[in-house]
């Protein structure tokens, strides 16, 4: 192995030699993208890299059509974590071959309870009773009580709370979204507000999703410190919890 040993250091790639930072030198090794691509041995990788591909974008898709939400209820590993859950759905494919699998919304199940926030569990924060529907254009949350004081963890420090909902249309063969509009949100309450009874929230798509979409609804919650006034997220979301609770 030769050794630079000059006053000139050099590193990098140079004509095809390759200088170490310690002084070493080596022959640059030989591309194997060509093999990569055709050798029967890489098979099962070349399959598992196309639906770990597929499995990101849908990933990143989602996570784009709900971006406000997640802004302020999602953990440093949620992208990967999410990742390999769709790669988990499109396992589910029983049509295509394996590296031709693809997103099926009629498998969408294991997106169901997905929490953006893995540190922050709605099972533990939100004790009201709730339930997400959907029909035509719109995607439901109702709520048949809600009392601030019992139902609700807030961390110390919280005067004020929100609940989030919302919903997007999802196009996983073009690759595109659709979000509905709440019209009507509950809004910032305080901690101490009176129980609330009835409520219903209503998310809007401009027309009822076409029935090869996937139609994802999220719940959450938002905690606020009041101060002179204005509404500081508390922690830095790092309490607040968000997860899919309707799927179709």
């Amino acid at each position: 192995m030769a050794r630079q040993t000059g006053i000139i250091g050099i590193q990098g790639t140079v004509g095809g030699l390759v200088f170490s930072k310690n002084g070493n030198i080596s022959q640059k090794p030989a591309s194997n993208k060509a093999a990569f691509a055709s050798a029967p041995s890489r098979a099962r990788t070349r399959e598992n890299a196309a639906e770990f591909g597929l499995a990101a974008n849908y990933s990143k898709l989602l996570r784009d059509s709900l971006r406000v939400a997640i802004a302020a209820a999602s953990d440093s590993r949620v992208t990967s974590r999410l990742t390999a859950k769709m790669r988990e759905v499109i396992g589910l494919d029983d049509t295509n071959d394996r590296g031709q699998r693809v997103f099926d919304a009629t498998n969408s199940a294991p997106l169901l309870g997905f929490n953006f926030n893995a540190g922050a569990g709605i099972g533990q924060t939100m004790y009201f009773p709730y339930e997400v529907t959907g029909a035509g254009a719109d995607v439901t949350m109702s709520i048949p009580a809600l009392n601030p004081a019992s139902d609700i963890a807030a961390p110390q420090g919280t005067t004020h709370f929100e609940v989030v909902f919302a919903a997007s249309s999802l196009d996983m063969e073009m690759l595109t979204y659709t979000n509905a509009v709440v019209a009507a949100p509950l809004g910032i309450l305080a901690v101490n507000s009176l129980a609330l009874v009835n409520q219903t929230v209503v998310a809007s798509f401009p027309a009822a999703p076409a029935a090869a979409n996937l139609v994802v609804g999220v719940v959450g919650i938002n905690f606020y410190q009041q101060v002179n006034g204005k509404f500081y997220p508390l922690n830095n979301n790092s309490t607040n919890p968000l997860a899919i609770e309707y799927v179709a």
